[in-house]
């Protein structure tokens, strides 16, 4: 086992003028994915998901430099539910978003099956506050840390974010 059951992010997704920032599963944090037990991460240099084996405790997040005040922007986390997926019913799953370290949250809430089919995309859309003066970095996640449940089964494909 690593040091830290933590997986942190690795090289960061360097922004283009007006294109999304796209974070493989190895650009984001990952909390216990850096155990065998919980998280099945994509090896170096790939494009495969990583796959939640199980948690009760599901966070999975990501930074990014970019925010222009009263502009909006829209973050979104792709995944999917394998058939053997377990837990997720009536469990809510949060997208949430802020502007600098000391940013007020935004959220969304959504509820997963596993009877769903293929990629899911769990988004959020957010403006950048016109009064705020630290807010050029958009601190952003995907959360499920309030049930208490064991839920596997998740492929998490990557996570955009992009001006709107």
């Amino acid at each position: 086992m690593a040091s830290s059951p933590h997986f942190d992010a690795e090289t960061p997704t360097p922004l283009e003028v007006n294109k999304p920032a796209m974070f493989g599963p190895r650009q984001l944090t990952i909390i216990w994915g850096n155990d065998a037990r919980y998280w099945k991460m994509p090896p170096k240099e790939s494009s495969d998901a990583a796959e939640l084996l199980q948690v009760c405790w599901l966070e999975v997040t990501g930074k990014i430099t970019c925010a222009e005040k009263g502009k909006k922007y829209k973050i979104t986390f792709l995944i999917s539910l394998k058939a053997d997926a377990f837990g997720w019913n009536n469990c809510p799953v949060y997208v949430m978003a802020k502007f600098g370290k000391k940013g007020k949250y935004f959220w969304k809430k959504t509820f997963l099956t596993a009877a769903e089919q293929g990629k899911i995309p769990i988004d959020l859309e957010i403006e950048c506050p016109d009064d705020k003066e630290e807010t050029k970095t958009i601190y952003f996640g995907l959360y499920e840390v309030w049930s208490g449940k064991w839920k596997g089964g998740l492929l998490l494909h990557n996570a955009i974010v992009k001006q709107v």
